[in-house]
């Protein structure tokens, strides 16, 4: 299914939260909802490093189902699909007057962080890495059939984490780990014997297997450990060049969010050789002046 975020009857990035979830936009209930859950919201919209739970409910109320409750948070977070909350539920509040109204503060920073959370991609929302130290490291998860599950580590190698560090916008493998390295999971196993080439842009175009039966347990959960993200240049050269991306801007429709427009796509490539062809002349003055003395 397709997820996506947005913030109604407001401006930009002010109003009603409501997520996209199995074909129809709904509300978000906030009950347990902290101010980090806040903040989350708005760096996932690319709206503000600073967020706040409005409780005047002047963005109105919602019609359709109430999707989601109790989400909850961390410091690491950067997408409101990697908190905890309770399962998908069309009613998971039936009182309109929980539902969520967020008011989004601060300046965006322009980093690769930045520009990776303006972007997107509805396969990186359906990965996740869980009991790391970061956003980089842990075990990973995979989203199915309305949960969260695991994979089993059999065959898993670097190869097949590389690709996973891709997908979550991190540096390349440090290492493949198995055996429930980072803590066992306690849903579904989904994928067993997933071998990828690891030049793959996604989890998705490897060859896996459906776990059919008893074959594996959550002490042989899969992890990765990445290195640090990477660097914005070969970021947009390896990812906007092959790549449609979503866009998650709150104040577009389902259809406009489903790819960048070629404008943009044109003028993050133009910006990067810009930078590239000054440098270039910066270089070439200088010799010619020393040539001159």
């Amino acid at each position: 299914e397709f997820l996506a975020l947005r913030l109604v009857n407001g401006s930009d990035c002010t109003g009603r939260l409501e997520v996209f979830y199995n074909g129809t936009w709904g509300s978000i209930c906030s009950n347990r909802m902290s101010q980090l859950t806040a903040v989350t919201v708005c760096k996932h919209l690319n709206c503000g490093d600073g967020g706040e739970i409005e409780r005047d409910f002047e963005y109105g109320r919602g019609s359709g189902p109430t999707w989601l409750d109790y989400i909850e948070c961390t410091e690491q977070h950067s997408s409101l699909w990697q908190c905890q909350s309770e399962p998908w539920n069309p009613h998971s509040c039936d009182n309109r007057a929980e539902e969520t109204h967020i008011s989004c503060t601060g300046k965006y920073k322009c980093t690769h962080a930045a520009i990776q959370t303006f972007v997107y991609s509805a396969d990186r929302e359906k990965l996740r890495v869980v009991g790391g130290e970061d956003v980089c490291s842990g075990r990973v998860e995979i989203w199915n059939q309305g949960s969260w599950g695991t994979i089993c580590d059999d065959f898993w190698d670097v190869a097949d984490a590389n690709v996973v560090c891709r997908q979550l916008g991190c540096g390349s493998a440090v290492s493949a780990l198995s055996e429930a390295a980072f803590g066992e999971g306690t849903g579904p196993i989904w994928l067993e014997k997933v071998h990828c080439k690891g030049t793959e842009l996604s989890l998705w175009d490897c060859p896996s297997k459906p776990l059919l039966g008893k074959n594996c347990d959550h002490k042989e959960d899969a992890a990765v450990d990445c290195s640090e993200e990477q660097s914005l240049v070969p970021w947009v050269l390896l990812h906007v060049l092959p790549l449609h991306f979503h866009l998650a801007s709150p104040h577009r429709s389902v259809t406009d969010n489903m790819r960048v427009s070629t404008p943009v796509i044109l003028c993050i490539i133009l910006g990067a050789l810009l930078c590239l062809i000054l440098a270039i002349l910066a270089g070439q003055i200088q010799r010619a002046r020393a040539q001159q003395r």
